[in-house]
């Protein structure tokens, strides 16, 4: 790291905080490389190797987010009052054994029950480790790069995950599951092992019942998780449709996993200049309009895709979309957020995600049993990307919005400690 980034990690909160950084970004890369060997596969493998219907496979994607709720806002109120290092490695841990449980188990009320235990082991992990990022990445300017850095060191491990189950495991065999329950093992330990105990430099502090209710008082971040929902109902899609469109037309399915990986080496290469470009350049919900555009853009384009190639150009339009919304809604939650309770902040927004992610696989389980060739559910997936773009951008006049992201900005700018995007290039 070079020594602007230094000097900017050690005024951030935790001592020696580059090491924690690092660690955490280590921890994103491989549950990502983890997660991403079982997700573009799983519904093929659902499919071809369980006999699950597309409505059952639909089904039993729709239940992790549901517990994924319950353990984002567990582990949100945890972390603030425990520390970061045991829900994490704790929710790896979780999350490790339903990973093996889905390759081991062939009832379907057993994919039920590891969907509901992957979702809790993940919203134990995922709200802690975003809330240690932020709380590092102390000041505006900083978080939006931390975050962009979060979602490139997601992107490689999603890279090599596509790699490695194509090119080594040889698709989607029961093989993918251990070994990736093995790397959330591997998290669990060096996230243990290396971070901080408790809260950092300060001991963990009980938060009063009344500091949780001022939170549903704040009206831009109440309103701003609401719209929220519609945003990841929407975006969580790829995951079951791109895979089950693959298993229509293509002979041979697996290679779909090789779609994440180009997708991620496109994120890896562009997620920096994108960020640089619009979001730090452009308001947070003319950037978050504008990458719903491109998701529902490469939602619907699947409908034409009759091969490959096809395939891949859907995805690519697709994580354009999410280059532009991931890191803008994780820094918008940081910056509407309070420092003393960014644990629980970030609990409530997993839990937001988490009716989003389950609200969208119920129904887009439902829409494509229809089947991949009917223009059906493309079409919904695209007229809907256009509503909630609407809805964004008209968010953008909202007083409440701007005058809470406002009086951040201008906190920022009184410190004189507002980060460039160039602090931690390393």
């Amino acid at each position: 790291m070079n020594d602007g980034g230094r000097e900017i990690m050690t005024s951030l909160g935790w001592k020696e905080s580059g090491y924690p950084m690092r660690v955490l970004l280590s921890g994103v890369l491989l549950s990502h490389l983890g997660t991403y060997m079982v997700v573009p596969l799983l519904p093929i493998f659902l499919k071809l190797e369980k006999g699950m219907t597309i409505a059952e496979i639909g089904l039993i994607l729709a239940m992790s987010p549901f517990t994924f709720q319950a353990g984002s806002l567990l582990g949100g109120w945890l972390a603030d009052l425990m520390g970061r290092r045991s829900i994490i490695a704790i929710g790896a841990w979780i999350n490790a054994a339903a990973i093996a449980g889905f390759g081991f188990f062939d009832q379907f009320w057993m994919f039920i029950s590891m969907g509901l235990l992957s979702g809790l082991g993940v919203g134990l992990n995922a709200p802690s480790t975003k809330a240690a990022i932020a709380a590092l990445a102390s000041q505006e300017g900083d978080k939006t790069t931390a975050f962009s850095l979060r979602g490139i060191a997601a992107n490689i491990g999603i890279a090599a995950a596509g790699l490695l189950t194509y090119f080594v495991l040889g698709g989607a065999s029961i093989l993918i599951f251990y070994v990736s329950a093995g790397l959330y093992i591997l998290l669990g330990i060096i996230s243990w092992l290396m971070l901080p105990k408790g809260c950092g430099d300060e001991p963990c502090k009980t938060v009063p019942f009344r500091s949780y209710v001022e939170i549903f008082k704040n009206k831009a971040f109440v309103v701003f998780s609401l719209v929220s929902i519609l945003i990841w109902t929407l975006y969580t899609q790829l995951s079951l449709s791109l895979p089950l469109r693959a298993e229509d037309i293509l002979p041979d399915p697996g290679a779909v996993s090789l779609i994440w990986t180009v997708n991620a080496v496109i994120v890896v290469v562009l997620q920096k200049l994108i960020s640089r470009w619009f979001n730090e350049k452009i308001h947070p919900m003319y950037a978050l309009s504008v990458g719903m555009l491109f998701i529902g853009g490469g939602l619907g384009s699947i409908y034409f895709a009759t091969n490959f190639y096809g395939l891949l150009l859907s995805g690519a339009i697709f994580i354009i979309g999410e280059m532009l919304v991931v890191p803008t809604m994780d820094a918008t939650v940081s910056r509407l957020g309070t420092v003393r309770m960014i644990g629980v902040f970030f609990g409530i927004t997993n839990f937001v995600s988490g009716v989003g992610e389950g609200a969208g696989k119920f129904a887009g389980g439902q829409l494509l049993s229809l089947g991949t060739s009917s223009v059906t559910p493309w079409l919904t997936f695209t007229l809907g990307a256009l509503v909630i773009s609407g809805i964004l951008a008209s968010l953008r006049f909202w007083k409440p919005l701007n005058s809470s992201l406002a009086e951040i900005r201008e906190e920022v700018g009184q410190t004189g400690k507002s980060g460039s995007s160039d602090h931690l290039t390393d």
